[in-house]
């Protein structure tokens, strides 16, 4: 797992629940710092979570995908 992948990983709420579309957090994780997912895919986390996600990625926050 690389640093950022890692870093994501730590603020994700480690709830597994794939409701993001990836089998865990460290999947999810991973891809978001390769480029493959949005920050916005993380119910449990809510906006808080994509906000700490915007803050490690330098992405721009944005409204969880209702998807």
């Amino acid at each position: 797992m690389s640093p950022l992948a890692a870093r994501i990983n730590d603020a994700l709420p480690q709830t597994q629940c794939t409701r993001c579309g990836y089998p865990d957090c460290r999947a999810y994780a991973e891809a978001i710092a390769i480029g493959d997912a949005d920050i916005n895919r993380c119910p449990p986390g809510g906006a808080e979570g994509i906000v700490r996600l915007a803050a490690i990625t330098g992405r721009a926050p944005q409204p969880l995908d209702p998807a």
